[in-house]
């Protein structure tokens, strides 16, 4: 990177001033305007700081902010395909089918355990929680909102189980990232995140379990469940086998590691077949509704909630979102910002619980400036490496607390990929889900406790002595 002669390095005390300017701008624009320009304002702020006081190069910081477009284009193309995916399989009646199968089977005191295994299994076995969530977490939604069960609850249940496989799936491509930074085979990592992830989700389970009881006695409203069938089916043909055949031919392919985009296309196209030949629509209708959008009008409120919504046009807002989060994570990484605030983590201490500790809310952190989980992982494991080695402790350690820290984290970063992908299928916010997010504060309270007590705890062969 050229530099001018009176350029220099953001120190740890520059960095952290900034992040409480960015917090203060984020907690300022709260309900006065719309996300993506608080996001603007802080990259504007970064990168007046960086011209002006470090004296960078404008031309630097301008082109590490297209090497962030260019870095994070293939998740915003996967977003276009949920688009695309939602929808045809509403035009193809897959998602009203699924909704039709839930409203009939599952109960407000079954609903929250199903949808917290239904989308953790879902989720781990295709390594993919962007496509849990816009196919079966939208069929739960819809199943919530037809059997009395709140949003917030709902949504707590479907995004635990949904994020479980973006940071605990031996596809997923968080925790080969993780792997590959740290040098360590995915599987073992994948099982050395059973004490954290896998027991975290057994506690998340064990607790939506629990409240489910709780709503066991809340009486249903049968007459509208039935209506509400009635409904979806006088819209659709129904034939649950042959409508669950994109949503089959998705999962199975992701779970054999297909390349996503190709199976999102094929996942289109068969929806778009069942649309065309078997409900008998209109082939420009359908395309259409992949554009603007799928709607229902039948005049009755809930039923065309349920079975409106996806198309292209709908994610444009949602990327204007991610495509503001390029620029301020180009301008972080350009200013230096990250680095500054991870370098001084990296150099805490070497005890192993502040260690733990520290590398976690590093995780954290970077995710929540970068806006993606691949920046708490990658930019903290180059910083806490030695830290660990120098500990005794092993790098699946430090791979379980990164991913840890990182991978459940993008879900609740309204500019992050994922938070927005939630937004725009689930209908809901972290600001409702959080409370609720079990797998998450299970999983992290874990990890932290680990720490402290050495309990899971892998040390390398040749340090014997412990490390308090």
């Amino acid at each position: 990177m050229e530099r001018k002669e009176n350029q220099r390095s953001i120190n740890f005390g520059e960095a952290l001033v900034l992040v409480a300017v960015f917090v203060g701008i984020f907690i300022w624009a709260s309900g006065r305007f719309p996300t993506g320009m608080a996001i603007l304002l802080c990259a504007l702020v970064s990168a007046a700081y960086g011209v002006i006081v470090l004296k960078i190069k404008w031309d630097t910081i301008y082109k590490q902010i297209l090497a962030m477009f260019s870095k994070g284009m293939s998740a915003v193309i996967i977003l276009l395909m949920v688009g695309l995916i939602s929808a045809s399989w509403l035009a193809s009646g897959t998602i009203p089918a699924l909704v039709i199968m839930g409203l009939k089977i599952l109960t407000p005191g079954t609903f929250l355990l199903a949808a917290f295994v239904s989308s953790a299994v879902v989720s781990i076995a295709t390594g993919s929680s962007w496509t849990t969530c816009a196919t079966v977490g939208v069929a739960l939604m819809g199943v919530a909102n037809g059997i009395g069960v709140p949003v917030g609850i709902a949504g707590g249940a479907i995004v635990s189980g949904c994020w479980i496989g973006d940071k605990w799936s031996p596809l997923s491509d968080t925790t080969n990232l993780g792997a590959a930074m740290t040098g360590e085979d995915v599987v073992d990592v994948w099982k050395y995140m059973l004490p954290t992830s896998g027991i975290g989700g057994l506690i998340a389970a064990a607790i939506f379990g629990i409240l489910g009881i709780s709503y066991a006695g809340k009486g249903m409203d049968k007459e509208k469940i039935q209506f509400l069938v009635d409904g979806i089916g006088a819209q659709y043909h129904i034939n649950f086998l042959l409508l669950l055949i994109p949503i089959l031919v998705v999962v199975v392919l992701a779970a054999m590691k297909k390349p996503v985009l190709p199976v999102l296309v094929l996942g289109v196209v068969l929806a778009i077949l069942l649309a065309v030949f078997y409900q008998g629509k209109n082939p420009g209708e359908i395309l259409n509704a992949l554009y603007n959008g799928y709607v229902t009008d039948t005049g009755v409120a809930e039923i065309d909630k349920l079975l409106t919504g996806g198309g292209i046009l709908k994610m444009m807002s949602i990327m204007l979102i991610i495509f503001c989060a390029f620029i301020l994570a180009g301008t972080l990484e350009a200013v230096g910002v990250m680095d500054a605030l991870i370098s001084k983590m990296g150099k805490i201490t070497g005890k192993r619980g502040t260690l733990v500790l520290s590398s976690y809310i590093s995780a954290v952190l970077c995710t929540y400036l970068g806006g993606t989980a691949y920046t708490g992982v990658v930019l903290n494991t180059g910083m806490f490496k030695k830290p660990y080695e120098d500990a005794g402790l092993h790098n699946l350690n430090m791979a379980r607390a990164l991913l840890e820290g990182s991978g459940h984290t993008n879900a609740l970063v309204p500019w992050c990929g994922s938070h927005v992908l939630i937004v725009s299928t689930l209908g809901i916010t972290f600001k409702d889900f959080l409370p609720f997010y079990f797998s998450f504060w299970a999983s992290s309270i874990l990890l932290i406790v680990y720490g402290f007590t050495g309990w899971f705890m892998r040390r390398l062969p040749e340090r014997r002595d412990d490390v308090q």
